[in-house]
């Protein structure tokens, strides 16, 4: 049995996960989020976090659900940019972290078949406690055309 580790959040009551590899850190209680004219929608604005200005992105308007309130208990998940969004991070804001958790790699769920974007951040599916987990790609969230969006504007902040 080959296990992974997996950070596991919820949105909406939704049970998410992605591999923990790719978290940088977790941010509780940033309620201090710059918001940024003419950002694209689903970005909250930015963070200075130790001297990296990081891009903030909403994954409920991502999700299309509604935008999340920022409020001092705000959750973001940190993750390293791999794209070309002019920043080292991206933070993903989520309802609440719940674990890191090990994954038999054997029981993880090819991803549904869905057309449009969905299909392409999700990298499987995980069943636990009776909970439908779904395993996401967090470089894949962002189109092309979303990472040039973040892109545009950091070239004015940086």
């Amino acid at each position: 049995m080959e296990e992974e580790k997996y950070l596991t959040f919820e949105l909406s009551g939704q049970t998410f996960a992605i591999e923990i590899s790719c978290v940088k850190e977790i941010l509780n209680g940033c309620g201090s989020i710059s918001p940024v004219p003419e950002f694209p929608e689903y970005g909250k604005g930015v963070i200075n976090l130790r001297g990296d200005i990081v891009p903030i992105i909403d994954m409920r308007v991502r999700f299309h659900q509604p935008p999340m309130e920022v409020t001092d208990k705000i959750c973001i998940i940190v993750t390293e940019s791999k794209g070309s969004a002019k920043s080292d991070y991206l933070g993903y804001v989520v309802d609440t972290v719940c674990a890191v958790v090990d994954f038999d790699t054997s029981e993880i769920s090819p991803a549904p078949s869905i057309s449009g974007s969905t299909g392409k951040y999700i990298k499987g599916v995980y069943k636990a406690d009776g909970k439908i987990i779904m395993i996401i790609e967090p470089e894949l969230l962002l189109t092309e055309s979303m990472i040039e969006a973040i892109g545009d504007y950091m070239d004015g902040v940086q």
